[in-house]
C-alpha cells in the first residue's frame, strides 16, 4: 500500500517544534512519501530537521491556513505525477500518535471502510451571528486533522475541483465551515461513502481536556488537540497533570508537550538562546521541577521589559 501524506504546519516562531518531528517520524512508518508544507517562511536550519523524514518540502507564507497547505501539496504530487493508493491530509494541531498509526490505518471492518475516512468527525459548524462565532447544528462530517482517501476519491473530478477552489479566508472559522465541513458534504454528495475510525463516547466530563484523557483511556483515541491544552483557562498545574495522565496511559514522551506549552503559551518571546537552554533543562526534569520552570518564566517575563528580548535577540 503506497500512501502520499500531505502534512500541514504552522508555527508562532517560525520553527518545527519537536513533537512535530516525532509525528512526522511516525507518518513515515506507514507513509512511501510526505509533502510537509508549511505557512511560515522557514530559515534553513529548521528546514535541515527534516532531512530524512520527508521528502518535499514547500515553505513560504501563504495565510490560507491548513486546507492551503493541503492544497499546495496536492498540486506538488499531481505536478510531479507521485505514484500512491491513498492520500492523507494531516496538520500539527495535536499531539501524538499515542499509538502506532499502522494498527490503526489497517484497522479492518465494514463500517470503517469509507472512501474517505477520519480519525474522528464533529456535527457543529462556526456561525457568525452579531458579530460573534457560535456552533449550530450540522450534517457530519470528518475533521480535517487527519483525512484518508482512497483513489477514486482524489483522483475524481468533485475532488479536484474542490481543491483547486481552495482560496484565503478571513478567519478559523470560516475555513471549518467552508472546507472542513464543505469537504465532506461535497464528496458525500457525489456519492462517495465516509467513514470514522474512531466513535465519539458519550464524555463523563464536561471539561474537552477530560474527554480527552476518556478516550485515551478508553479507546486508545491517538491524538490530543493541542489547542485545548493552548487554553488559557487551562491552568499549569493542570498541564502538568495532564502530561502525568497521558505518560501513564502511552508511551508518549510527554516532554514534547511540556516544552512546547511552556514556549507557546508566553506572551514574549524569549530569544533564541534562552529557548535552547530552557529545552535542554526541560528535558531532563521531573514534573514537579518542570511546574516550577513554567511559573517562573511567566513572573519573569511579566517584569521584564519586551524590548529587552528584542535586543538580546539580535545577537
Amino acid at each position: 500500500m503506497k500512501r502520499l501524506c500531505v502534512f500541514a504546519h504552522w508555527d508562532r516562531d517560525n520553527i518545527i517544534d519537536d513533537y512535530v518531528i516525532y509525528y512526522l517520524n511516525a507518518l513515515k512508518e506507514v507513509c512511501s512519501t510526505i509533502i510537509f508544507v508549511s505557512d511560515c517562511n522557514l530559515e534553513s536550519n529548521e528546514i535541515a530537521k527534516l532531512n530524512g523524514i520527508i521528502d518535499y518540502v514547500i515553505a513560504q507564507k501563504h495565510n490560507e491556513y491548513d486546507f492551503g497547505s493541503y492544497k499546495r501539496g496536492f498540486l506538488l504530487a499531481k505536478k510531479l505525477n507521485l505514484d500512491f493508493d491513498e492520500l492523507i491530509f494531516a496538520n500539527d494541531s495535536c499531539y501524538g500518535p499515542f499509538f502506532h498509526l499502522a494498527e490503526i490505518l489497517n484497522t479492518k471492518g465494514e463500517e470503517k471502510q469509507g472512501d474517505f475516512r477520519g480519525i474522528s468527525c464533529w456535527d457543529y459548524i462556526p456561525v457568525k451571528k452579531n458579530g460573534t462565532y457560535t456552533l449550530k447544528k450540522c450534517d457530519t462530517h470528518i475533521q480535517s486533522y487527519f483525512m484518508l482517501f482512497n483513489k477514486n476519491v482524489y483522483t475524481s473530478t468533485v475532488f479536484n475541483n474542490f481543491i483547486y477552489k481552495i482560496k484565503q479566508l478571513s478567519n478559523k472559522y470560516e475555513v471549518i465551515r467552508e472546507y472542513e465541513a464543505g469537504l465532506s458534504k461535497v464528496l458525500i454528495n457525489a456519492g462517495f461513502t465516509s467513514a470514522v475510525l474512531y466513535k465519539n463516547i458519550e464524555p463523563k466530563s464536561k471539561k474537552p481536556q477530560n474527554c480527552a484523557i476518556e478516550r485515551i483511556k478508553e479507546q486508545h483515541f491517538p491524538f490530543f488537540k493541542t489547542a485545548i491544552l493552548k487554553s488559557e483557562y487551562i491552568s499549569d498545574t493542570e498541564i502538568i497533570k495532564i502530561s502525568d495522565q497521558i505518560s501513564k496511559l502511552t508511551q508518549y514522551n510527554t516532554d514534547l508537550i511540556i516544552r512546547h506549552l511552556t514556549r507557546i503559551r508566553c506572551n514574549i518571546k524569549p530569544p533564541n538562546l534562552y529557548r535552547k537552554i530552557r529545552y535542554k533543562i526541560l528535558g531532563n526534569c521531573n514534573y514537579k521541577i518542570k511546574y516550577f520552570v513554567i511559573l517562573a518564566e511567566k513572573s519573569i517575563f511579566k517584569f521584564l521589559n519586551v524590548l529587552f528580548f528584542k535586543k538580546l535577540q539580535k545577537f
